[in-house]
């Protein structure tokens, strides 16, 4: 978190996915490496935002200013450096809005993204909503997962604070075999919790994989499905349950919610992973 000369705060994040408008819905971008996995390349959440904030600054003044799913394919690992991101809109909706936004690296294609945009304000009032959030102690009485994790060497562990209620069994040098995981995550600079930011979290959460003896994961194919207009304030937190339920020679699935802390559920995703072995 910086301050700049107008008094204004600005967040890492906003930092990492900041963009030179170029005309035409052309935007170059400079990668960071700050947001690396443990496979030393950008987080796939990061991408992920990065394409996600290019496509937003067409669809807002179109009047669908809100993100409501994004699809991103991975075709290669990008690195730290100059980039351009493409956004084309696909179909302009009533209600939603249709765009695809490529990112280039190099002259190589690094990923793709299809994102549907809409208005919370002019959405539906149908609700069926069959279970409430995954009950979980607060995060001011739960563990501080930071101390335990293998910061600086995984920098995309640095940009995030995680709180549980007890310690992962991996961290203790005894993964428990179950793929699963609920825990407390913010922003290590306390940025407010927006879309941007929840697209980034549902793939901030060290792989429970690692839980089967397997932390380095490359992402394939990561969707996420925004469930209302995330407004969470600076400081505050979103609780994440994530599970992988199938690992196949070599691949794994992982589902992830996210919620409030007032039990609302903001984000679903599911990814297709690769494992490093």
């Amino acid at each position: 978190m910086e301050n700049g000369e107008d008094g204004r705060v600005t967040y890492l994040l906003d930092s990492a996915v900041a963009t030179e408008p170029l005309g035409d819905g052309r935007y170059r971008v400079d990668l960071t490496s700050d947001w690396d996995t443990a496979n030393k390349t950008p987080n796939g959440g990061y991408i992920l935002a990065l394409l996600q904030h290019a496509t937003m600054l067409e669809a807002a003044p179109t009047g669908h200013p809100d993100p409501l799913t994004i699809a991103v394919t991975y075709f290669r690992p990008a690195h730290a450096g100059a980039a351009d991101i493409r956004v084309h809109q696909v179909r302009r909706g009533r209600r939603v809005s249709t765009y695809d936004a490529l990112l280039t690296q190099d002259g190589k294609e690094i990923a793709h993204a299809v994102v549907s945009a809409h208005d919370w304000d002019a959405a539906g009032s149908t609700e069926h909503l069959p279970h409430a959030a995954p009950e979980m102690p607060p995060p001011d009485v739960c563990a501080d997962l930071g101390t335990l994790m293998p910061g600086r060497m995984v920098p995309i562990l640095d940009r995030y604070t995680y709180r549980a209620a007890s310690i992962p069994g991996w961290l203790e040098g005894a993964p428990s075999g179950t793929t699963e995981s609920l825990c407390w995550i913010r922003a290590a600079d306390r940025r407010p919790i927006d879309a941007m930011l929840a697209g980034a979290m549902v793939d901030a959460f060290p792989p429970v994989t690692a839980e089967i003896g397997h932390l380095a994961s490359a992402t394939i194919q990561l969707t996420v499905h925004y469930r209302r207009r995330p407004e969470i304030p600076a400081g505050g937190w979103a609780l994440g349950h994530v599970v992988t339920r199938h690992v196949i020679a070599g691949y794994h699935d992982e589902d992830a919610e996210l919620w409030d802390e007032q039990g609302r559920l903001i984000a679903q995703s599911r990814q297709l992973a690769i494992l490093s072995e």
